[in-house]
């Protein structure tokens, strides 16, 4: 199964990392703006066993998926795709302390491309490129919000 791991140092505690990443709503904030993410049905907070909904917009599609979360930990939230454009997706982040006011976050994300008309264009290198352009964007968006004092 191919796999994208992107890591990036946080300027926050590990413990208000994991509460933004905890709450859905925040979400749409630090994904690739052309994603257009729109999250249709959630938990407020990440739950184990519970599903997100959500659709976002790729190479002029509007792709539809819903995933559950598999782990949730204090320093962990895994999920899992359970319908989608893509044949298989999960997504594991995890933070690391590194001091008080500092933590990493790496992002993995195992997958498997799409097949049919859609695996032609959704092929597993712009998968990963996509992956990786997305998550450089995550953590810029992230450390913006930080700098902003708008960590909520």
């Amino acid at each position: 199964m191919p796999e994208s791991v992107s890591s990036s140092i946080i300027e926050c505690s590990a413990v208000q990392l994991r509460a933004f990443l905890g709450r859905t709503a925040n979400l749409p904030q630090i994904s690739d703006p052309d994603l257009e993410l729109e999250i249709l049905a959630a938990p407020e907070i990440v739950t184990l066993g519970r599903r997100i909904e959500f659709r976002i917009t790729a190479y002029g599609f509007k792709q539809r998926a819903t995933h559950e979360y598999v782990n949730v930990e204090d320093m962990q939230i895994i999920e899992d795709q359970v319908e989608g454009p893509l044949r298989a997706w999960k997504h594991a982040q995890q933070i690391e302390i590194i001091t008080a006011s500092q933590c990493r976050l790496t992002d993995r994300v195992e997958f498997v491309p799409p097949g049919g008309m859609l695996g032609y264009m959704l092929t597993e290198a712009k998968v990963l490129t996509s992956i990786q352009d997305g998550m450089q964007i995550r953590y810029d968006a992230l450390n913006e919000i930080i700098r902003s004092g708008n960590m909520s």
